[in-house]
């Protein structure tokens, strides 16, 4: 789930999210990446990221036909990313306990790991609405973290795991206990690896789902 160059010796402005690490359209990623953490997609021009890699802006339309497609394709990695890392963990052969212990301790560190990407899915997912909608012809809606963690609560309650209820809801407010203090580190308000919160988090995250 995470990427390998996590554990290599690539410079974090040259580790790709998509393009190969230390190639220039990893450069562009993470230069663009950067920005729009800090700036959101609106507030930065195209030229701001060829001078912050060093390239000229014609060189960025070698890589992505537009900011608006550079943009969506950051946005798209850590969404299909955080969607598989929930899928992989319903397939584990392990009791439902243990899923959401694996699931609260793997999101945190797919926040750990890549932090920039991880809060850039979290503060400004809501300027891609048109990306995860059906009423777009030119995109095919996608599944999400929040709708497969939904399926795999509606599956222990159909086994008699946990209470019957509303699975979406109850997927919005399990994620939403990491998610609300990845929001707060974002911000300032928390410090350090989220991964040193998780034993807390996993407390809570169960009694929500167990104990509602």
């Amino acid at each position: 789930m995470l990427n390998e160059s996590a554990n290599n010796m690539v410079p974090e402005t040259e580790r790709g999210i998509i393009a190969p690490d230390g190639s220039t359209k990893a450069r562009i990623e993470r230069a663009a990446l950067s920005l729009f953490v800090e700036r959101g997609v609106d507030g930065v021009a195209v030229r701001e990221i060829a001078a912050k890699v060093g390239i000229t802006d014609a060189a960025i339309y070698r890589h992505f036909k537009s900011k608006a497609e550079l943009a969506e394709s950051l946005m798209l990695a850590i969404h299909d990313r955080l969607t598989v890392l929930v899928q992989d963990i319903n397939g584990e052969g392990v009791s439902f306990r243990e899923k959401i212990t694996n699931l609260v301790n793997n999101y945190c560190a797919a926040a750990d790991d890549d932090w920039d990407l991880f809060s850039y899915h979290l503060l400004h997912l809501h300027h891609f609405p048109h990306l995860f909608s059906s009423e777009n012809d030119s995109h095919v809606r996608r599944l999400g973290p929040i709708s497969v963690c939904a399926h795999m609560l509606k599956q222990a309650m159909d086994t008699d795991e946990i209470e019957p209820g509303n699975a979406q809801l109850l997927a919005f407010m399990a994620l939403g206990i990491v998610l609300q203090a990845a929001s707060a580190k974002a911000h300032l308000r928390l410090r350090g690896p989220l991964s040193i919160y998780a034993p807390e988090f996993d407390k809570a995250v169960w009694a929500v789902i167990r104990h509602r």
